[in-house]
């Protein structure tokens, strides 16, 4: 219980969710840090913080619970009893010391538990922007230990970020085979199927991901699915109940998006000008909106004819 907890704490920590708060994301590298150190009563203390900013959070209240199972049965670091070095590593990262953190998990990849020297050292290589080694450190991981789950989703998710959606599929359907109930693997394979066209496959994927965990990202990916497969008016209704946690640029261009298809061509503008407001680079967003105005003031040309 304590090798699974810990290692599964240190990877939501390792890798930044896409979806989760910057300062839960803050909450939980502190406590990853805490429990390389064997601080366990500290790291319960940021788990808490979290649960505080999101009761709804069920991976880290289940994190809070294995946590208190360990300080009432080991105080020992896991980290530190299995590679010292990469120990030294998280402290060298906590310190903001890169290059004594490279060259320590260079080092902890020698010695015993190398795999999660490798996983670590693939994140390391990540946050720097070098993805074919994080990739190659990430299979050096799983090469390592073959069961060691995290690796296989890292590698989908720095492949869908290359872009490379099909590749992707594989190493997160590998991951999904050691954790059948993770909602965000389920996301995430849903969004490259979404883009590899798919769209069965990710109304599949998506729903799975839903059930597992009702939030309000996974319904904006709903909403992408209905658009997609032409229900404009059930896409629409979805993105406008999502306003109330979402206000993104994106969102009101997708309202505007379904509006335009359904020829509405007057709240397509009201939409399309949010974006607009919202948006940092908005040429394109423009000339959409110039374009949809030429179409209403064509259509309302043509009902004062018609009258």
């Amino acid at each position: 219980m304590k090798k699974i907890l810990l290692i599964v704490l240190l990877f939501l920590a390792g890798i930044s969710s896409v979806f989760a708060d910057e300062l839960e994301d803050d909450y939980l590298d502190i406590a990853s840090n805490y429990c390389v150190e064997g601080d366990y009563n500290s790291a319960m203390e940021y788990l808490n913080k979290i649960l505080a900013r999101n009761p709804n959070n069920t991976k880290v209240a289940d994190l809070k619970k294995g946590l208190t199972h360990v300080i009432s049965k080991d105080k020992k670091s896991f980290i530190d009893s299995v590679n010292p070095a990469l120990r030294q590593a998280m402290e060298y990262k906590r310190l903001g010391d890169e290059t004594s953190e490279y060259n320590s998990l260079v080092a902890a990849t020698k010695e015993n538990n190398a795999y999660l020297a490798y996983y670590y050292l693939g994140n390391f290589y990540r946050e720097k922007f070098d993805y074919k080694k994080a990739i190659d450190s990430y299979n050096a991981s799983v090469s390592a230990r073959a069961d060691f789950a995290p690796a296989y989703l890292s590698t989908g998710v720095v492949l869908y970020e290359l872009g490379k959606y099909n590749a992707a599929l594989n190493p997160i359907d590998k991951y999904l085979t050691f954790n059948p109930e993770d909602d965000y693997a389920y996301s995430l394979k849903s969004r490259a199927e979404f883009q590899l066209g798919m769209i069965e496959k990710s109304k599949i994927d998506n729903n799975k991901a839903i059930i597992l965990n009702n939030s309000p990202e996974y319904q904006f990916d709903r909403a992408k699915i209905l658009y997609k497969e032409g229900d404009y008016l059930a896409a629409k209704n979805l993105f406008t109940n999502l306003l109330s946690y979402i206000q993104t640029s994106k969102i009101y261009e997708y309202l505007g998006l379904c509006d335009y298809a359904m020829q509405n061509y007057s709240g397509a503008l009201i939409n399309y000008d949010k974006a607009i407001i919202l948006s940092d680079d908005d040429e394109y967003l423009e000339s959409r909106y110039n374009e949809i105005k030429g179409l209403l003031e064509k259509q309302q040309n043509e009902k004062v004819q018609e009258e």
